[in-house]
């Protein structure tokens, strides 16, 4: 578990790098954002797949970032799925 952890966590700073801070468009149906003050994984959710259940979106925030529990923590990148 902890291999995924860093694994997704090298592929997040890298995604990055390479795009920049803030919203990055990565191939595979997914984006990378950056967690803003007063932000929540839900708002992210409805934001990046509108038209999704918010709840399904939320729960593979947290799958593909691995995170404990559904909290977005401020200045944290993250990568979520979009809408087609």
């Amino acid at each position: 578990m902890l291999g995924g952890v860093a694994a997704s966590t090298f592929l997040v700073v890298v995604l990055v790098g390479l795009f920049g801070a803030g919203d990055a468009p990565v191939t595979g149906g997914t984006t990378v954002v950056q967690v803003h003050t007063g932000d929540t994984l839900w708002g992210i959710a409805t934001r990046t797949a509108p038209g999704e259940d918010p709840r399904a979106v939320v729960e593979r925030i947290v799958e593909l970032n691995g995170l404990g529990a559904p909290v977005a923590e401020a200045g944290r990148h993250l990568v979520v799925p979009v809408s087609s």
